[in-house]
């Protein structure tokens, strides 16, 4: 008998003399606040239509990528138009297919479960606009799973070896073959992220047992140990282009505490919690922003209570997504699935249910944006003006 589709996918936001030199630095400011992830509102666009849908990978498009079922109860990866906006494709896998990422072609790096006895579990990838999935190959194990793809189609992710240990991996686009990560001397590793120039970021586990942070160079093998906030395990889950990382490490007392870098993957800088005992960072975009969620023990109950969070640029400034968005009927913003350079969020309530938030520009910024485009232009009729070209020729 099928299972229900709601129980298999469950489980699962002045001085005249001075007027020119304000007008232009309202304006910069204006353009830069218009651009912040970090807005003081968001339109909100549910994405979960009946409840068989789940969201989990956003792109630059706003294109977005998850879970589905349909009346029979198939889970397939979907890819939807840009701002979430309806459906360009729908994987037709054999077995329950999940999409975990999306480049801004709209390739989906995902995974496929399926087999009625023991489970098997195996990465794919689609080709642009969620179109020709092709399963990807592993280390001999019965596990692999795709959880990041750049704009070249380069996936990354895990797989079991035929120890059943977790190794890190890359698949090069147009290839199959899963090509294994170095590790910092541990048996285990999971690649995580990947940025555009091939920069990869996960974890790997040391000699001694500890778990840290990493880096992987151009070519997989090289491989950087990112340290932690004063505990023995950290894992990085996202990289800009700027190599900028983002992730969550232990500290000395056992909490976990979102972190951020400087570029080029310098230094481990903490993000805090704003209270709560937990928190980690999933995303990071060009600019620095962060998001992430906050919850105050690792049982499910307690991360279900959990709330999404935001940083400004560069990490500054985190808030509760909760005090920028209300989703009313006792909803909250629990966890995040994925963010973009526009500022766009996809986030999740405490029922598994996805949004994408998409921000709107403060008022402040708006009026200093037209202000100063309004005194440009006045500037640039009086230089047109021909009372003001005699005046400067008999200066």
């Amino acid at each position: 008998m099928t299972q229900p589709a709601s129980s298999k996918l469950q489980a699962l936001p002045r001085l005249r003399a001075a007027l020119p030199l304000m007008t232009l630095l309202a304006l910069g400011l204006g353009l830069l606040c218009s651009g912040q992830a970090q807005a003081q509102s968001y339109q909100v666009q549910s994405l979960s239509g009946t409840g068989n849908v789940f969201a989990y990978a956003l792109n630059a498009k706003g294109q977005v990528s998850g879970t589905s079922a349909d009346a029979q109860g198939n889970v397939q990866a979907f890819l939807s138009g840009a701002n979430g906006l309806g459906l360009v494709a729908r994987t037709q896998l054999p077995g329950d297919a999940t999409g975990n990422a999306i480049n801004f072609s709209g390739q989906i790096a995902g995974e496929l479960a399926a087999g009625s006895g023991p489970l098997s579990v195996q990465a794919f990838v689609t080709g642009a606009q969620g179109q020709n999935p092709v399963l990807l190959g592993g280390l001999g194990g019965n596990v692999s799973t795709a959880r990041g793809i750049n704009d070249s189609g380069t996936a990354v992710g895990m797989a079991r070896d035929s120890s059943n240990k977790f190794q890190a991996v890359q698949w090069l686009a147009n290839s199959t073959e899963a090509l294994r990560l170095a590790t910092l001397g541990g048996s285990t590793s999971a690649a995580l992220g990947i940025n555009n120039a091939g920069l990869i970021v996960g974890n790997s586990g040391l000699s001694d047992g500890s778990v840290h942070a990493v880096v992987w160079g151009l070519n997989g093998l090289a491989i950087t140990d990112l340290g932690t906030l004063g505990g023995r395990s950290s894992t990085a889950l996202a990289i800009n282009s700027l190599g900028q990382v983002s992730g969550s490490s232990r500290m000395a007392d056992g909490n976990l505490h979102a972190f951020i870098t400087g570029a080029g993957a310098q230094g481990m800088s903490d993000l805090g919690t704003l209270g709560w005992l937990h928190s980690q960072a999933s995303f990071i975009n060009n600019a620095g922003v962060v998001v992430g969620n906050l919850f105050n023990g690792t049982d499910g109950a307690s991360y279900a209570a959990g709330h999404a969070f935001i940083t400004g640029a560069n990490g500054q400034g985190m808030v509760d997504m909760n005090s920028l968005v209300s989703l009313g009927d006792g909803l909250y913003l629990n966890d995040v699935w994925g963010l973009n350079d526009a500022g766009q969020v996809l986030v999740s309530d405490q029922n598994g249910f996805g949004y994408l938030l998409t921000p709107v520009p403060e008022a402040a910024s708006s009026v200093m944006l037209l202000a100063g485009l309004l005194t440009l232009g006045l500037l640039a009729r009086q230089r047109r003006s021909p009372t003001a070209r005699l005046t400067s020729a008999q200066a």
